[in-house]
């Protein structure tokens, strides 16, 4: 656990945008009037910018989340909310504007999540933390599991789904991220031919596109956020839902245990032992599954993170894909 892990010393995908009291006044005026007492830039996160905002009252504080990615994952991530919420702990959208007439940016005015993110808990190495966490981890992917869709696809405007293109399924997108020669050119020859040689060897195990449930797609340590009641650590927030997409839950859980063989054992034993305790049995190759799913997302990360833009990015994700290629046999 003495590497670099779970994303924590990777560039963002895009600078912070610099907001000031007035601006953040401004964006929450539709939502309060009440004076800012301070304003503070959330570090975490690979795109978006999030700022904590506090007031001089007593009222509680909220995040004002601006979304500079893509200007339909707002709408898409209170969709979501409003499907979730009853269902596993999440952020509650209290206000938000996406016409970016206010502001170059759709933005939300977020719930205020008090806790940890589990990364910093995984890095901290507190075993009894990590147990739980990642046990309730599993609780909530099996919830997400048994929200079902007629077939799969990107969401659009109120989650209507957009069936996935004939370049959109699984295998042929891995095998045309595989063509392209920023890929090439990232990864060495024989680390590319190996996957080239697995994806094809393998690639009836990938999952039925149409066999579809809500994923996340983010599924990892650093968008869960997890606090410690009555001395039991429990996730507070499942956090960033805008890649969610109606796809497969072992997409989701290739996501989680992308570093699982960095860490101990029982990380991704409670975190399985979470999705299986309510009497799911997952398939008798699940790993393999999940862990092509990864591969699948681990190559699309290289596409969008070439050495020459994001250098500790770049070589982390490559590591992880040599990763799975040299402990495939033990899957």
């Amino acid at each position: 656990m003495d590497s670099p892990i779970l994303k924590s010393h990777c560039e963002r995908f895009k600078a912070h945008v610099d907001l000031d009291i007035d601006t953040a006044t401004q964006l929450l005026a539709p939502y309060t009037k009440d004076t800012i007492d301070e304003l503070f830039l959330l570090s975490e996160g690979c795109a978006n910018t999030n700022y904590k905002v506090t007031f001089k009252n007593s009222r509680l504080p909220v995040v004002i989340r601006i979304y500079l990615r893509e200007k339909t994952a707002l709408a898409r991530e209170v969709a979501i909310y409003k499907l979730v919420a009853d269902k596993m702990p999440v952020a509650a959208h209290l206000y938000f504007d996406e016409s970016c007439t206010l502001y170059p940016h759709p933005y939300s005015i977020m719930e205020w999540i008090k806790g940890k993110l589990l990364r910093e808990v995984i890095l901290s190495k507190n075993e009894n933390a990590i147990r739980q966490s990642t046990f309730e981890a599993g609780l909530y992917l099996n919830e997400l599991r048994q929200i079902k869709f007629t077939h799969g696809g990107f969401f659009q405007e109120n989650l209507q789904i957009r069936p996935f293109t004939k370049e959109e399924e699984y295998l042929p997108y891995v095998l045309s991220l595989l063509d392209e020669e920023s890929i090439k050119n990232d990864l060495d020859p024989g680390l590319h031919g190996a996957v080239i040689k697995l994806v094809n060897t393998y690639s009836k195990l990938l999952p039925d596109e149409n066999e579809a449930n809500l994923t996340h797609a983010d599924y990892d340590p650093a968008n869960m956020m997890v606090t410690e009641v009555n001395g039991k650590w429990k996730i507070a927030a499942i956090l960033d839902w805008e890649f969610a997409f109606a796809g497969t839950y072992l997409l989701d859980i290739g996501m989680m245990l992308r570093y699982s063989h960095r860490l101990p054992s029982y990380y991704e034993n409670n975190f399985i032992t979470g999705i299986t305790s309510n009497g799911f049995y997952l398939p008798e190759e699940w790993k393999k599954q999940a862990k092509l799913m990864d591969l699948l997302c681990l190559l699309q990360l290289v596409h969008y993170s070439p050495f020459a833009e994001r250098p500790k990015m770049n070589r982390d994700v490559v590591s992880l894909i040599a990763d799975t290629i040299r402990n495939w046999e033990t899957y």
